[in-house]
């Protein structure tokens, strides 16, 4: 028997999805409005002047005509969500939500998607907004599914007795993940045995493999031996490059920019590791950790592990800490066969 989820999970039409969406906004009001003030504040950056909690006050001035004893106020506000599944919404069409605004309010514009779209498509369409609208400004936000994921679990960590809080945030992300609006690989570690490389990988936090070995997406790198991973990082960059002492070193693909500081570190390690003895100059791909720390997530059944083995951490550790070094504590008291 299948457990009950609060969010439908049969369908991946947007109108279900947007529905999905409310819903979950919706019940987080439903629990607390100072929640769901708290959750809208940091979704759109404490914008100022979208408030849900009425302030009460007394004896307020009435515009030097009288004092009024009692005076209750909400201002008035909207928020519009353009919903995609896994694309970007046109921005002739997302600017033409404009005219739902009325002068007086303040004003929300919402991308709710897989995909964001790039700063600087998101400064043209908040100065397209900025000539179009009347009255106070339209604040536009391009956000992912994962961040509104993410903020529900740090709001819900921020109220650990709260239960109905911490449902909420467990079934919109299974929701979110079951639907592929999110992908699970934030949670995957890519444990990978170590040999005579260990002590390089573990001073230069790196490892390299073959370029063309294939991968499937993860998050953490773990450094493999002696029956255990020993070591944890976040993966910073995964960069394919040739090395030469006269041509220095060639980047052929990365999955993000190559910083200076990364070439300099990578430069450091490929020289290092070539005088130990490893023909790592061309035809490898190297992974670059941060937030590197030691753990001993024990392997207990016998023999070693054959070059890889992938985990997923939420099935490990059930709530995923956003720290590594939680990680790396949490893993210390696991083991896996």
């Amino acid at each position: 028997m299948a457990l009950i989820n609060q969010f439908q999970t049969y369908s991946q039409k947007e109108n279900t999805v947007t529905n999905n969406v409310l819903l979950m906004l919706s019940r987080l009001y439903q629990i607390n409005p100072s929640y769901y003030a708290d959750y809208m504040a940091a979704i759109t950056e404490a914008s100022d002047g979208y408030e849900v909690i009425p302030s009460f006050m007394q004896q307020v001035g009435n515009k030097g005509n009288g004092i009024i004893d009692g005076y209750i106020q909400i201002p008035a506000s909207k928020v519009i969500i353009e919903t995609k599944l896994s694309s970007l919404e046109l921005k002739g069409k997302l600017l033409k939500y404009t005219e739902s605004f009325e002068q007086a309010e303040h004003k929300i514009l919402l991308h709710l998607s897989s995909q964001r779209y790039s700063e600087a498509d998101e400064r043209e369409i908040n100065e397209a907004l900025k000539s179009m609208v009347k009255g106070a400004p339209v604040f536009f936000y391009s956000k992912t599914f994962e961040e509104f994921t993410v903020q529900l679990d740090l709001l819900a960590r921020e109220h650990p007795y709260e239960k109905s809080l911490r449902e909420l945030a467990d079934d919109f992300n299974d929701y979110c993940e079951s639907g592929g609006l999110i992908s699970n690989d934030r949670h995957i570690l890519r444990a990978m045995a170590c040999g005579q490389s260990f002590d390089l990988n573990v001073k230069h936090q790196f490892y390299f493999d073959d370029a063309a070995r294939g991968y499937r997406p993860f998050t953490y790198l773990g450094i493999y031996s002696w029956k255990s991973v020993r070591h944890i990082g976040k993966v910073e960059n995964m960069i394919v490059a040739d090395y030469s002492a006269t041509a220095g070193l060639t980047v052929i693909e990365s999955e993000k920019p190559v910083t200076e500081q990364q070439e300099d570190r990578l430069i450091q390690a490929i020289e290092e590791s070539v005088a130990a003895g490893w023909r790592i100059e061309t035809g490898h791909r190297f992974f670059l950790l941060n937030d590197f720390h030691e753990t001993d997530f024990q392997k207990t059944s016998p023999g070693g592990i054959f070059r890889v083995r992938y985990f997923n951490l939420k099935d490990t550790l059930g709530n995923v800490p956003d720290i590594t070094a939680s990680i790396a504590e949490q893993l210390n008291q696991q083991t896996w066969e």
